[in-house]
């Protein structure tokens, strides 16, 4: 991610990290991305030619690991993992974040996401939206990229990307939906009672996802935030 140079000079552009400062904040990050990502491409895959590509939009998708293979945690679980304090110990959970449901360990880049940093936000979820938009509100935070352009949805990818071959970074498994059982909790007596209080469940999740969206677009839509232009 940005070093400790550029962090420092960008802050002294705006002060407190407001949104609009943030969002440029942002920019910057995806610039410092982009060039990781051609490092990486280079030493990793030898491509040796990856900058331009890499900087105009049209490399090649590089091969990523089996994200199955590893830990499956639902969003509730997931959400332990923004370096908290440990109960009873003077430690602190890992630092974990998902793109598209695949998790990634970022403990190692706790300087910037740790807690009280400027991308401790982007923790403990999966912000796949704020990784195609730049926006850092808190309702930007969600997985959906509903209403998206294909140009900004790319751009998680590209993340992806960083993520996957970064040499601190690492996958580390995937988002995985609550079973049945886990929804229902012994709520229904039989099998229709399970079946009928699920699809409620499912109907009442949906609205609630719509009313996500909604509140994302708002935020994207606001005068504090300036989100990604296509390239």
């Amino acid at each position: 991610m940005l070093s400790a140079a550029a962090l420092g000079a960008l802050a002294t552009h705006g002060g407190s990290p407001t949104a609009v400062w943030m969002s440029v904040n942002f920019r910057m990050m995806r610039l410092f991305r982009d060039l990781s990502r051609v490092k990486a491409r280079k030493r990793r895959f030898g491509q040796k030619d990856a900058l331009m590509p890499v900087l105009m939009g049209k490399e090649e998708p590089l091969p990523l690991g089996d994200a199955s293979a590893g830990l499956a945690l639902t969003l509730e679980e997931l959400e332990e993992f923004d370096g908290r304090p440990l109960e009873g110990s003077s430690e602190r959970s890992n630092l974990y974040l998902a793109i598209h449901g695949r998790i990634y360990d970022v403990t190692a880049g706790a300087a910037f996401y740790g807690p009280g940093r400027s991308y401790n936000k982007l923790t403990g979820k999966d912000a796949t939206r704020a990784f195609c938009t730049g926006c850092l509100e808190p309702a930007c935070l969600i997985s959906s990229t509903a209403g998206l352009m294909e140009e900004q949805k790319a751009e998680a990818h590209r993340w992806i990307e960083l993520y996957e071959h970064h040499d601190k970074y690492k996958l580390v498994g995937q988002v995985r939906t609550p079973s049945a059982a886990e929804l229902s909790d012994g709520a229904a007596e039989d099998a229709a009672e399970d079946a009928a209080y699920l699809a409620e469940i499912a109907a009442s999740e949906a609205e609630y996802e719509r009313d996500k969206v909604d509140a994302a677009q708002h935020a994207e839509r606001s005068k504090k935030h300036k989100p990604f232009r296509p390239r």
